[in-house]
């Protein structure tokens, strides 16, 4: 049959519903992340200390197991704010470096191989593009983060009095507040160093460029100034004092911008950094055609 008397017709099949059609993305991308070991591993590390962290709350809520133990039934086993405080600080580091591995490879494959246009060139618009990948790291860092500290509290809740969850139910929110403004900060700030960095391991040392070389600056203006304001670009110091304001604790981590660092401006500094994040993907999302002459 001759070329022109051919006759085409559109896809008329099932599409992908328009509001969930960004998962595609990230079913795919998980997908490949579980193909490698190495993540495997750094997952299964990262769940590690919750394990402990549950151990400690059977043995708080089980007085015949404290018994057994050489300095008998104590009250230095406590179930309180100080606990999650504690939990929350540990998570936000297991959080980051399983970031570190993730967040790099989003994004700069694409890039590299020039399949943005291919993305773009279907009912898939760029905020779809940016949303699939976020679910990844946003998912990821929800199963290390508050998922199993919501988990945690549910033990505490079950082995305790019964009045005890009544009781404690507002942590519940710094909880899930705290961990939200991190995995979106860690997550934006990722996949905006994926846009402009090709390189895995380039791109790791400059997410951890960006949270070290700041903090370092602002102690060089504390100590010239004598102010603690520079502590404003010490992103982890800012979560912990999150967490802790959250919790009505304090650890005694902080110093005296516990008492002089507003968490407002703590929380404001962070969300900064989200919008920031984002200013960069738009500058950088953008597909381009190249035509050769």
């Amino acid at each position: 049959m001759a070329v022109y008397k051919r006759r085409y017709a559109p896809y008329t099949g099932s599409l992908t519903p328009e509001r969930s059609r960004f998962f595609v993305l990230t079913r795919y991308a998980f997908a490949d992340l579980f193909k490698s070991r190495f993540f495997v591993l750094l997952l299964i590390l990262s769940l590690v200390p919750n394990l402990f962290f549950a151990g400690y709350i059977f043995i708080a809520n089980n007085k015949a197991v404290q018994l057994l133990l050489p300095m008998g039934p104590a009250d230095m086993f406590s179930v309180e704010a100080r606990f999650f405080t504690f939990i929350m600080i540990v998570q936000n580091q297991t959080a980051f470096l399983l970031n570190c591995w993730v967040g790099p490879i989003l994004i700069a494959g694409d890039l590299t191989n020039g399949a943005l246009p291919l993305f773009l060139s279907r009912p898939f618009t760029r905020a779809d593009y940016v949303l699939g990948k976020f679910a990844v790291m946003g998912l990821l860092l929800s199963g290390v983060t508050w998922v199993p500290s919501l988990l945690l509290f549910s033990l505490q809740a079950g082995l305790a009095k019964d009045d005890w969850i009544w009781s404690h139910m507002w942590m519940v929110v710094p909880i899930v507040l705290c961990s939200a403004i991190w995995i979106l900060m860690l997550s934006l700030l990722s996949l905006a160093v994926s846009a402009w960095v090709k390189l895995r391991i380039v791109a790791t040392g400059v997410i951890f460029i960006t949270f070290f070389i700041p903090s370092g600056l602002g102690e060089m203006f504390n100590f010239i100034l004598g102010t603690r304001w520079g502590i404003l670009l010490n992103f982890s110091y800012l979560f912990r004092l999150i967490v802790e304001k959250g919790f009505h604790v304090r650890t005694g981590l902080l110093g005296r911008g516990w008492d002089e660092i507003p968490v407002a401006a703590a929380w404001g500094v962070l969300i900064f950094m989200c919008l920031f994040s984002l200013v960069i993907l738009n500058a950088r999302l953008r597909a381009r055609e190249t035509v050769r002459g």
